[in-house]
């Protein structure tokens, strides 16, 4: 019988295991399940005899485990982010280690698109208004922004930038992309720029790309001065993507209209956070990815990436190469 072991994490809600284990129940597998809170458990757990492992998001796999998983396939990741993943151990003793290779990709592209609206309709100032009814400083719209006619650019235009690019046009946006792996051509709707280019002609400004060391602060200090348009970014990606600095030197100089972030530098955030402190800041809890629906699509796509592992299948979502941040 094939063994799986299964990474969780005890802070994940009781429905969401009942889901994992339902469907790992049904794949007739036997599971060995091991929280990340309890690492000392996987002593009791026969590691050499593991034939894949089904790995919570943005952990790392303890290293003075990881060399007994000598019958292991494959590593599965439910996540589409690895940067937190210790690719680079895994792949230097032979081990093949997979994402959820886009399953969650329309939970993220739909978040976007709420978390766009979100900070330039200001929601969660307006909701606060009507449940506090102080309605006498609200102003009417006048710090309010359409997305109608605006130019978004996209940085990435992988699974999940495509998406938001389609529901972006059905809202009437202009969509400009920068993707070094994309050609003009195959998107002739969509205009190829750089990101320079992007920094100067957005309105808004959404992130989908990995994180690693070549776009880690692609953000910073030295090329904020090119936001002409002041846009609205948008980041359910990685946090460092944008320089920390950057962005509170960008919200204090007026240099951007707002900011809406499902990732954070640290998780959970700080009560002092300077972030915080900012009207135009609208946050999320790191769920971009994360509803029923994707859940679901998630772990069949992950049970279904394990079958073709163990079956000596190509699989999908294959990491090739670690970023050097992991």
């Amino acid at each position: 019988m094939t063994k799986l072991l299964w990474m969780t994490i005890d802070r994940h809600p009781d429905s969401l295991k009942a889901l994992i284990r339902n469907q790992l129940s049904d794949a007739g597998w036997e599971v060995y399940e091991v929280s990340y809170d309890s690492i000392d458990s996987l002593e009791s757990v026969p590691l050499e005899s593991i034939d894949a492992v089904l790995l919570a998001p943005a952990r790392h796999f303890p290293v003075q485990y990881m060399d007994r998983l000598t019958s292991c396939k494959l590593m599965q990741i439910w996540s589409s982010g690895y940067d937190k993943f210790n690719i680079g151990e895994a792949h230097s003793i032979g081990l093949t280690v997979a994402n959820n290779h886009g399953s969650n990709a329309v939970s993220v592209a739909e978040q976007t698109i709420l978390m766009m609206l979100g900070v330039a309709r200001r929601a969660p100032e307006m909701h606060a208004r009507v449940i506090d009814g102080n309605w006498a400083g609200n102003d009417h719209g006048m710090s309010s922004y359409s997305l109608a006619g605006k130019t978004l650019g996209i940085v990435g235009l992988g699974n999940i930038g495509r998406l938001v690019a389609k529901r972006a046009e059905a809202l009437e946006m202009n969509i400009r992309f920068c993707d070094p792996a994309v050609s003009n051509n195959e998107n002739s709707k969509w205009t190829k720029s750089t990101l320079e280019d992007l920094l100067s002609s957005s309105d808004y400004l959404s992130f989908h790309v990995h994180l690693q060391e070549t776009t880690r602060g692609m953000i910073n200090s030295a090329n904020i001065s090119r936001l002409a348009r002041k846009p609205f970014m948008i980041n359910v990606s990685r946090a460092e993507l944008i320089d920390r600095a950057a962005l509170l030197e960008a919200l204090e100089q007026g240099l951007i209209k707002g900011v809406a972030l499902d990732a954070h530098y640290s998780e959970p955030t700080a009560a002092d956070d300077e972030l915080l402190g900012y009207e135009n800041v609208f946050f999320s809890p790191h769920v971009a990815g994360s509803t029923v629906d994707s859940y679901a699509d998630t772990i069949t796509a992950c049970v279904a990436n394990i079958r073709r592992g163990l079956a000596g299948e190509p699989v999908m979502g294959l990491i090739k190469n670690p970023p050097s941040s992991s």
